[in-house]
């Protein structure tokens, strides 16, 4: 799975950041031309079949340009690319008032919270969830938020018919209206393969951003994945047990290798410019609120004037019915040990593909299993090395056959979840007394 939890509500939600309040962003569309996104089902549906992971991965190196391409926007002095303007998944679940108006309003451009794969549910009462936070998130110090595309964050903001004849519309950021629903399900005996919400429009596409803290005065060590095997825990190979790094240069003008302290070692790190990345700088405020959901203090903390440099980011788009899945890793532009998870093979060039964004390497996950509709076929692998690997056996994960089981109430994994395992859609053991959401865990989490 490339994501267990990937749009659902992160936990410690930050507030609006104040320096926001003083501009407006607009969302804008993702940069690429029609022709190629949104592609036909059938056409994707064709290569899935097929398993032409060349015509696959071109498509999400495409998905890539469009997203990181630069905006018509800037904010605090920095040009924002396409994602950047893009609805917080609290702003596109806070609804249609805002979502029709946001150029007006107030904007949480980078609600930095604990990522989900992160934690633990334990259990829910009502809307809310009790969650336990994972050892390896204070000591991995990453941090998350999810955007939605105007397409997307659209679809959530409007009602949508119901399949009661004469019932009202569903808004699907309304628990209420979700209650009633499934409500409506459960009193009719609808089949198990009927019940689910009205399906995102083609063009629906949804990411989530993953970044670390880096210092502004000093090299930052920031792990490097060169796969489990480099890994103090190869079964759960977190990104605190990694034992390679690379040294931040925050200055762009330092070369060669250095030693740094690389997860309690000190290792020779090749040293890296910060323009290898994409790195936010962050304010008194955004710093602030970083510190204290890290628990840094001292030397460990931020300041003003420091950075936030991601890392990751998963893409999901509607294209076809189970959705298009590809996750993007940090990997200094080269390829990973034996392209484990996957590589940077097939990237477009630096017309399309330009400046820290080649830095990053990707894989996908357009199936559950090959052949893709034979229970037994072989898994399909993928999972971001910086969020995967927290999950019980993460390594061999697809991110398919966990979003599969997105639906509204919610009720915990079974115990023989298996990670890339097949989902029958149909299933009344996984999906009875539940409305399945489209492969969108955010509808379960950010429903209100």
């Amino acid at each position: 799975m490339i994501a267990r939890f990937f749009l659902v509500l992160i936990v410690l939600v930050f507030s609006f950041n104040r320096a926001a309040l003083a501009q407006t962003i607009t969302p804008e569309p993702i940069a690429v031309p029609p022709s190629e996104f949104p592609l036909p089902s059938a056409e994707l549906d064709k290569q899935v079949a097929a398993n032409d992971t060349a015509a696959l991965r071109q498509h999400a190196w495409i998905l890539w340009s469009g997203v990181t391409a630069d905006s018509t926007q800037s904010f605090q002095g920095q040009k924002l690319p396409i994602w950047e303007t893009w609805l917080s998944e609290q702003e596109a679940f806070a609804g249609p008032a805002l979502t029709a108006s946001v150029a007006r309003q107030a904007r949480s451009l980078r609600p930095f919270a604990i990522p989900r794969q992160l934690s633990h549910r334990t259990v829910r009462s009502g809307n809310l969830l009790s969650m336990q936070i994972a050892p390896s998130a204070a000591k991995s110090r990453l941090l998350a938020f999810v955007k939605l595309s105007p397409d997307s964050a659209n679809f959530v903001a409007v009602s949508h018919p119901t399949p009661n004849p004469g019932g009202p519309d569903t808004n699907y950021t309304k628990s209420s209206d979700l209650d009633r629903l499934n409500a409506y399900f459960n009193q009719n005996a609808t089949p198990v393969a009927n019940r689910k919400i009205v399906d995102f429009p083609a063009a629906a596409t949804d990411l989530k951003m993953v970044f670390v803290p880096a210092k502004a005065d000093q090299l930052s060590a920031i792990p490097l994945w060169a796969g489990p095997q480099n890994s103090s825990s190869p079964s759960q190979p977190t990104p605190d047990t990694w034992n390679q790094c690379v040294a931040v240069d925050p200055s762009n003008s330092r070369s060669g290798t250095t030693q740094i302290d690389c997860n309690g070692k000190t290792v020779t790190a090749q040293i890296v410019p910060l323009t290898s990345f994409y790195a936010i700088k962050v304010d008194e405020d955004t710093a602030s609120r970083i510190n204290t959901t890290l628990s840094l203090s001292g030397a460990s903390s931020l300041a003003s004037g420091d950075y936030q440099i991601l890392l990751a980011m998963h893409i999901t788009t509607k294209e076809i019915a189970n959705w298009t899945w590809q996750t993007f890793w940090w990997q200094n532009g080269q390829n990973p040990p034996g392209n484990i998870p996957g590589s940077v093979d097939g990237m477009l060039g630096p017309d399309r593909i330009k400046g820290p964004w080649r830095s990053y390497a990707m894989c996908i996950s357009d199936s559950i299993v090959f052949p893709p509709t034979d229970p037994k076929g072989n898994p399909v692998v993928c999972y971001n090395p910086f969020l995967e690997t927290a999950q019980a056996d993460g390594i061999n994960s697809n991110c398919m056959s966990c979003h599969a089981r997105a639906t509204y109430p919610g009720a915990p994994y079974p115990d023989t979840y298996i990670p890339n395992g097949w989902v029958d859609m149909a299933d009344p053991t996984l999906f009875s007394d539940q409305a399945k959401t489209d492969f969108v865990w955010a509808i379960q989490g950010s429903a209100h």
